[in-house]
């Protein structure tokens, strides 16, 4: 098996143009043997209903039968997968009650493959496939791989969001306090120095930098910082 290279994987972390970034994981997955990749997407925005949204690289033939025919509303993958975080293996058993489908996509070459799920803070979830036409994935290469394809859902995840988020514009909505706070971390000053700044304890200051990492929807401080800023709110 092809391992991702430390090179590959900054590629990745640093790609923010999320077309380019899902074309860096295509390749990424195509190391382990895998031929498609899919994601689905299901985004809840302040006053709007959610939004489901699809990238991949399979067929286009199946691209559009999948959305044409709304199969997103009756895919059992997607269904199972909304219910846990485990990766699950295909398999026909998933299909009984809509053998159809199964049998559609196997002729696009979805046959073989396993889906990764996701959930962030804001309840916004992520479904990331991986398959190939031949070859069934046993358990020990859903093993090996399984923890690669995770951090991937998680960066692809990452990016998409926020690049969907903020074209509908969801910025964060930071009180004045959580914007002095973060102010002064992006300055590189650590909790201390910021209550010491502000007059607060370290534990108020530490409080605000867990809120505004919540509200921006991101998993510690740092990344929380790059969010406000891109949102221009800095």
């Amino acid at each position: 098996m092809s391992q991702w290279t430390s090179e590959q994987l900054q590629q990745m972390l640093s790609e923010r143009d999320p077309h380019a970034l899902f074309r860096r994981a295509v390749d990424l997955v195509q190391l382990f043997e895998m031929d498609f990749l899919g994601m689905t997407l299901h985004l809840h925005l302040a006053g709007h209903d959610p939004q489901i949204i699809l990238h991949s690289n399979y067929p286009r033939g199946w691209i559009e039968a999948y959305r044409d025919c709304n199969f997103v509303s009756i895919d059992p993958v997607i269904t199972q997968c909304r219910k846990s975080t485990l990766p699950l293996l295909w398999h026909d058993d998933l299909y009984n009650e809509v053998p159809l489908l199964r049998e559609a996509a196997c002729a696009h070459g979805l046959k073989h493959g396993w889906t990764q799920s996701l959930y962030d803070m804001r309840h916004n979830e992520c479904q990331l496939s991986v398959a190939r036409p031949t070859t069934p994935v046993s358990n020990f290469e859903l093993y090996e791989k399984g923890a690669q394809i995770m951090w991937l859902c998680q960066v692809l995840h990452a990016v998409f969001s926020e690049h969907y988020l903020t074209c509908n514009g969801s910025a964060p909505h930071l009180s004045k306090r959580e914007l002095e706070v973060i102010k002064w971390s992006a300055e590189g000053k650590i909790a201390e120095d910021v209550a010491k700044i502000l007059s607060l304890s370290t534990s108020t200051v530490n409080f605000h930098i867990r809120s505004v990492i919540q509200k921006t929807n991101t998993t510690n401080k740092v990344a929380a910082i790059v969010n406000v800023v891109r949102h221009g709110l800095l």
